[in-house]
């Protein structure tokens, strides 16, 4: 079921300008590129990656998506590792549609997909955290007037040589907010033999939230106004509606609307009783060229493909000699049936556009991709798209399409 809009579009609902704001503290942008800067106070921080607030809770804002792979957790850790804080004192929020500031260095769009998320953030996450640790060392020296060298940051506290004198990283974050940055060529990030975070099996972040049902998907979007589609698509791939009794689906209470593509069928409602309309639509299919491929037909494809000469990607030794002169060969197929490479959590968007703009909720893993494809079935520019991204529950790559409909991994 795929949540969509009310008004004269079938995707029209309102539209909200989102921001960050930081209520006091020290709040650090870390741009991907060789700079970052510190700001403090209330205020706007669309920039930062992370926040430190007078409680000492650090907010990570999250450039990548979680979609059970557990960066969510990962990312957060390496912050604390070198943040020296607790992984618990992490909390995380969705990064909002700013690729200049949250693109993925490896892929050079704002996306998750090909297993780059640590590989891509294992040095900006780290040196974020080894910045503003220093920072709040300097801090805390700079209040006990002795030399920032005799002073550690340990669990959230800086603490002086003595081991007698400490403050909570809460009580700092003014102060740091106005010290210089640390040049990043003085930064050291830890050795991998001082991880104290790093390599364990840490418990993960996003769990309590999946239990108690706190954490929000995409699916769970719901503005005021929202209307829900209930979507039957062709299943034959290549198929199409053939005959869809429309009047019918009008007929149920609540039906507004009766949209129909190249491939799939949708009612509009305002409720998930849109799923009466599409059982009273009385859809027939036409299967197209795929009507009578059958999951035989796929598995001796398959076989007669894995038979011809395929491309080589490293060779070694002389594999056809050692097989020929084996004492003993085994030869074993195996075969699995066609499956459904599905996600628990169905494809959905939720969208509204009112006159000048266009605002998303969408579980996505190529923000960069859906602003280009908003942009261009709204005909609106795409600084005029607004992108609530929200947690994923499995993607598959699915949901990584990019503009031109390629799949990312």
């Amino acid at each position: 079921m795929s949540n969509c809009t009310h008004g004269p579009q079938l995707n029209r609902r309102l539209f909200l300008k989102a921001s960050i704001v930081v209520g006091g503290g020290l709040v650090v942008n870390l741009a991907l590129g060789p700079d970052f800067s510190v700001a403090a106070g209330a205020g706007f921080a669309p920039n930062a990656f992370v926040r430190i607030d007078r409680r000492g809770l650090v907010t990570l804002v999250m450039p990548q998506v979680e979609m059970g792979q557990g960066i969510y957790t990962a990312q957060a850790m390496l912050l604390a590792e070198e943040l020296e804080v607790a992984l618990d004192d992490v909390k995380f929020e969705h990064a909002p549609l700013k690729e200049a500031l949250y693109a993925n260095p490896m892929l050079g769009r704002q996306m998750t997909g090909g297993s780059t998320s640590i590989r891509a953030f294992w040095t900006p996450l780290r040196t974020a955290g080894a910045r503003g640790r220093i920072m709040l060392i300097h801090a805390a020296a700079n209040e006990w007037k002795v030399d920032a060298a005799t002073c550690r940051a340990e669990d959230g506290f800086v603490i002086d040589e003595s081991g007698k004198r400490k403050r909570a990283y809460g009580e700092l974050v003014d102060i740091a907010a106005s010290l210089p940055v640390p040049p990043p060529e003085t930064v050291t990030l830890k050795s991998p033999k001082d991880f104290k975070l790093l390599g364990t099996s840490a418990k993960r972040l996003d769990t309590p939230g999946k239990v108690d049902g706190s954490l929000k998907y995409g699916i769970d979007a719901s503005p005021a106004g929202t209307k829900i589609a209930a979507i039957a698509i062709s299943p034959v791939l290549g198929g199409k509606p053939k005959s869809v009794n429309e009047q019918a689906a009008l007929a149920i209470k609540g039906v507004h609307q009766v949209v129909q593509t190249d491939s799939a069928v949708a009612v509009v409602a305002d409720h998930t009783g849109a799923a009466k309309g599409l059982e009273a639509a009385a859809i027939e299919w036409d299967d197209g060229p795929n009507a009578h491929v059958s999951s035989s037909d796929i598995v001796e494809h398959l076989d007669q493909e894995s038979r011809k000469a395929g491309a080589i990607a490293r060779s070694e030794g002389d594999v056809i000699a050692a097989l020929a002169s084996a004492a003993q060969r085994i030869d074993a197929v195996y075969q699995l049936p066609f499956l459904s490479h599905a996600a628990m959590e169905p494809m959905n968007c939720t969208v509204h556009v009112p006159k000048d703009a266009c605002e998303l909720w969408v579980g996505t893993q190529n923000l960069s991709a859906a602003k280009e494809a908003a942009a261009a079935v709204t005909g609106l520019a795409p600084e005029k798209i607004i992108i609530n991204n929200h947690i994923v529950g499995g993607g598959f790559g699915r949901r990584g399409i990019d503009a031109q409909g390629n799949p990312v991994a």
